[in-house]
């Protein structure tokens, strides 16, 4: 299954993928403003005005597509969610498929327990009530994803 155009489009510079709890605490916030501010051209749900469900998922994968980067901010909030996993997906794909630039922040996830399904990633999974097509490509995005170069708060000095 095709999940991302073979070209990058140029209407972004970064893709930022996140979970609404994570915006919630102003987390996604901070990295989203601190993004513009550099003059980095940024989608960020949060400053679309968006019905939710197809139409954003529309627009979203829209955005993935035709975005240059993506940073993932991967937190247990992230992992709980199965739109931010499908999401995930979709932006491995174009890393795959044209070599979208990947860039993961580990918001105290350990890198390690991602590879390996341990630890705060295996309980956020363990939230996720669906069937083994998705688990199988959740499992493979995730471990793409934990052997990328990142930044790791836990690792990171204030």
């Amino acid at each position: 299954m095709d999940l991302c155009s073979s070209q990058p489009g140029q209407a972004y510079d970064v893709y930022f993928s996140f979970s609404k709890e994570d915006s919630r605490r102003g987390i996604a916030d901070y990295a989203s403003k601190a993004l513009v501010m550099s003059g980095i051209r940024t989608f960020n749900d949060e400053n679309q005005q968006l019905q939710g469900g197809i139409q954003l998922w529309y627009h979203q994968k829209e955005a993935i597509q035709m975005s240059r980067i993506a940073v993932l901010l991967l937190s247990e909030d992230y992992l709980s969610s199965d739109y931010c996993l499908e999401e995930l997906v979709m932006i491995m794909g174009c890393r795959e498929a044209w070599g979208m630039i990947v860039v993961p922040i580990f918001y105290d996830v350990n890198p390690s327990h991602l590879r390996k399904l341990r630890g705060v990633v295996a309980s956020a999974l363990a939230r996720q009530r669906v069937g083994s097509y998705w688990w199988r490509r959740w499992k493979h995005a995730l471990h793409e994803a934990s052997d990328l170069c990142g930044w790791d708060r836990s690792t990171s000095h204030p």
